[in-house]
């Protein structure tokens, strides 16, 4: 087994949770550390949980969450943040922390962050605003490595029901056969193959700045045949 090193945040949520799995699933990383609100005990001697009850208080765990390789998963929604003061924090302010904390890492090498499709600061729609925000202030810090996940609609099981992206899923299978070209683009894809594309670009050790759509993703797992 390598020496490499992983740390995840955002470990509980729809890519979060796939991504472990993924990690897990191979033996690339002889470390992968989990930064959570609460244990989540996992029997798995790779597994080394930082648990953080506030987030706020992220920088001061710092020395704990040295890595190679940092994958930013975290995410919510507005009916779960409340506000969009804590929408912000979780989606934009959490993961410039954590960038912030993996660029001064001894061994860090590369930062891998979900982001969105329609991700744009200039966007209408907050969300897409925000997400844009996190991906303009992310190039801003020059990170020598920084791979940019722009999924569609994410397919899976998650802890919450939403009416709306239900109501996506079904549209999506109905019409999915007909959709041409912009389908992996702008429709759904599964958080599974998101968690096994990022895990792919990460082995990879790529430099610079490069996003990734849906379509992106779904090439990649083609040409390596999954």
């Amino acid at each position: 087994m390598s020496d490499n090193s992983a740390l995840i945040i955002g470990c509980t949520g729809l890519v979060g949770r796939a991504l472990v799995d993924e990690l897990l699933d191979t033996t690339y990383y002889s470390t992968i550390k989990l930064v959570t609100r609460r244990t989540l005990n996992m029997n798995n001697d790779r597994i080394e949980e930082i648990i953080v009850e506030d987030f706020d208080q992220l920088e001061s765990f710092a020395s704990k969450m040295q890595a190679h390789d940092y994958f930013c998963c975290l995410g919510t929604t507005m009916k779960i943040a409340g506000s969009k003061e804590q929408f912000k924090k979780v989606d934009l302010e959490y993961p410039l922390i954590m960038a912030a904390i993996a660029r001064k890492s001894a061994g860090f090498r590369q930062f891998l962050v979900v982001t969105a499709a329609g991700a744009n600061s200039g966007s209408p729609l907050f969300y897409n605003q925000v997400k844009g925000e996190l991906e303009e202030e992310l190039k801003k810090m020059k990170l020598p490595s920084l791979m940019i996940f722009r999924p569609s609609l994410l397919l899976g099981d998650r802890d919450e029901f939403r009416l709306g992206e239900e109501f996506a899923k079904a549209i999506s299978a109905i019409f999915s056969f007909f959709m041409v070209g912009l389908k992996r683009k702008l429709w759904a894809i599964k958080s599974k193959d998101v968690a096994k594309s990022m895990f792919l670009i990460a082995r990879d050790q790529r430099k610079g700045t490069k996003v990734l759509s849906s379509n992106d993703m779904m090439n990649r797992l083609k040409s390596m045949g999954f």
